[in-house]
């Protein structure tokens, strides 16, 4: 099985649970290309388990105050460099893609009709899933 993993690099939530799926990967045999975005290549540190990865821009949003801040986000964005990343990144040499809130990755593999699989607690908001009520 040949797996893309897009990885969103803003933090390091994201790099963490990527190492540890990138060591369960490698026990399994699994080949795994990973992708970075949300920083510059030169601000990753300790990426050795991961290859030889890609860095893309990608899209970070800006919160302020504990919200999103709309405008901050729109200004900072590199809309064009972003679009061109999805409509160049190629995912039909993959089984799988992978993105942990990677929109670069998610983007290309959707164009592309390649199956995409995600991490990651945002997308909980979008689905019917069981939430904790406090009853056994």
């Amino acid at each position: 099985m040949k797996i893309l993993y897009g990885v969103q690099g803003t933090g390091n939530g994201h790099i963490t649970r990527a190492r540890s799926m990138a060591a369960e990967f490698a026990l399994a045999g699994v080949e795994v290309d990973f992708v970075f975005s949300g920083r510059p290549a030169s601000d990753y540190f300790d990426m050795d388990v991961f290859g030889d990865y890609r860095v893309f821009d990608g899209l970070s949003f800006v919160a302020k105050n504990g919200q999103l801040d709309l405008l901050a986000t729109c200004q900072k964005a590199r809309f064009l460099t972003l679009f061109k990343d999805i409509r160049q990144l190629n995912t039909r040499g993959y089984d799988l893609v992978i993105t942990d809130f990677e929109p670069i990755v998610a983007w290309a593999a959707k164009r592309q009709g390649t199956p995409c699989l995600g991490f990651g607690h945002q997308y909980a908001f979008c689905h019917n899933i069981p939430r904790y009520t406090g009853k056994r």
